[in-house]
């Protein structure tokens, strides 16, 4: 019995044959394979953690694929300057699965360290902001062509943003026994950059000479204008025999005590690459009793 050959599959063998033999451009084989090229965009930038000596700077990749079939993202390459000047380059091999007549994203962190800008850019840290491009390339792996870059950047500015600073300002007695005593810790928080925010999450952990007073949160939102502060209040019940007899003398005597605050925040301010940032503190000192 007579038995139809598959034109697909002679097709493909065809244009295999043809690209071994040089007889095909690689344009002629996509053309006569049905196969598109991918588009490649970056969808997103953003700034996700903050530190005093850095940050993690986050962009989405976004892969749309045409064709009937998966494809796959074999990794990328990418390069961000500042100011026309190059501040950092590297790859990423990690293989991520395009489905087929769709588009993928892949999330990208990429470290910054303060120091390496400011050896870039002199002054930098002293500026409100500067201008970046992030270019990335793509290594997308397609059917018969093989792995081929497709290209993609994105141009704008970039905030140099600094961690809000908490520090105590003193401790008020409010009510001082034999057993206990209540207390309201005072603590500032100021805005070091000159664009206003808002925390909408802060997490604390307060010791006091090397005992811990409280650990809780704040569950309302703190706004701050550019180079503004506001004043935070913390009520506690302190209980003299679990935290020893020598801070009654303390308290009674006002004297000063060390203090060690450390926390997380989360805050959002106007610029589009400062959504949702995490920004973890830690802020030693000495506090006294009034």
């Amino acid at each position: 019995m007579y038995r139809k050959r598959c034109p697909s599959l002679t097709g493909l063998f065809i244009l295999i044959f043809a690209v071994l033999s040089g007889c095909a451009s690689m344009d002629a084989v996509k053309k006569a394979a049905g196969i598109k090229d991918p588009t490649v965009s970056i969808a997103g930038m953003n700034i996700s953690t903050l530190s005093a000596e850095g940050l993690t700077l986050q962009f989405v990749l976004d892969v749309d694929n045409p064709n009937p079939i998966p494809l796959n993202l074999a990794g990328f390459d990418y390069a961000l300057m500042f100011d026309g000047k190059q501040l950092m380059a590297g790859e990423q091999r990690d293989k991520v699965n395009i489905k087929a007549r769709g588009s993928s994203q892949v999330k990208v962190p990429v470290s910054l360290k303060f120091s390496d800008l400011s050896r870039l850019v002199s002054g930098a840290m002293n500026k409100e902001s500067l201008g970046y491009e992030l270019k990335t390339a793509a290594l997308i792996d397609l059917p018969v062509i093989g792995i081929k870059k497709f290209p993609a950047a994105k141009k704008g500015t970039f905030p140099v943003p600094k961690v809000p600073d908490i520090s105590l300002t003193g401790i008020d007695v409010k009510k001082l026994g034999l057993a206990g005593a209540k207390v309201v810790i005072g603590a500032n928080i100021n805005n070091p950059n000159s664009f206003g925010i808002d925390i909408n999450k802060l997490i604390y952990n307060l010791s006091i000479n090397g005992k811990q007073w409280a650990k809780s949160d704040v569950d309302k939102t703190i706004s701050l204008r550019g180079k503004g502060s506001s004043n935070l209040s913390i009520p506690l019940e302190l209980n003299f025999l679990e935290m020893g007899g020598s801070l009654y003398q303390m308290l009674m005597q006002g004297k000063g005590m060390n203090y060690n605050l450390t926390g997380d925040m989360k805050f959002d301010a106007g610029h589009p690459l400062l959504k949702d940032v995490d920004a973890p503190f830690s802020k030693s000192g000495m506090v006294g009793a009034k």
